[in-house]
């Protein structure tokens, strides 16, 4: 198991690594340590070799996986990247070692889910994309708002802003043979 930990670590060394381990979500070594530290969890250890002391032995901590997401917003808030690592098959039917994958990365700066905003925060995702037949340009506003009172002009269904995409397709645009062509759309509420 911890070589499948190791593994999956290593193509996720930025961030602190949730791995999920039946009804927890355990980390190990310096994610250990860090989250031990931030979250006011206890350091422990699944190593039983009683002739090592305590700092030699791989450290551990973890957290109930249902209680995820507020442990998750309070490591976000203090700017750390979270890396989910999920059971991708049943451990009840899993012949040998149960099949394990990074389900979603948070950061703070892509983070949407309503647990780890604070009220009236506002967050902005910005991509760009450049390839030899294709360039594109995006941008995306969310601010966090509970109270339906409190909308901005513009906002959609449920006081969430208006989202506006734009996609870039190849081809036809601005009158050059080749050239790039711009198509936006709009949501707005219609109340």
């Amino acid at each position: 198991m911890m070589k499948q930990y190791l593994q999956i670590k290593e193509q996720n060394q930025d961030a602190i690594l949730f791995f999920r381990l039946g009804d927890f979500y355990e980390m190990f070594g310096d994610d250990a340590r860090k989250a031990s530290k931030e979250l006011d969890l206890t350091l422990t250890t699944r190593d039983k070799d009683k002739n090592k002391s305590f700092e030699e032995k791989i450290p551990m901590c973890g957290i109930p996986y249902h209680a995820s997401d507020a442990y998750i917003a309070r490591l976000i808030a203090k700017g750390y990247k979270v890396a989910i690592c999920e059971q991708t098959e049943d451990p009840a039917t899993a012949k040998g070692l149960v099949d394990r994958d990074i389900i979603r990365v948070v950061t703070p700066g892509t983070v949407i889910d309503a647990a780890c905003l604070e009220e009236g925060t506002l967050q902005l995702l910005r991509g760009a994309v450049s390839g030899r037949h294709l360039r594109g340009l995006q941008r995306v506003r969310h601010l966090h708002r509970q109270d339906p009172r409190h909308r901005l002009p513009g906002s959609g269904p449920g006081g969430a802003p208006a989202q506006r995409a734009g996609a870039v397709f190849p081809g036809g645009g601005g009158g050059e043979p080749g050239g790039l062509r711009l198509r936006a759309a709009a949501e707005s509420d219609a109340g």
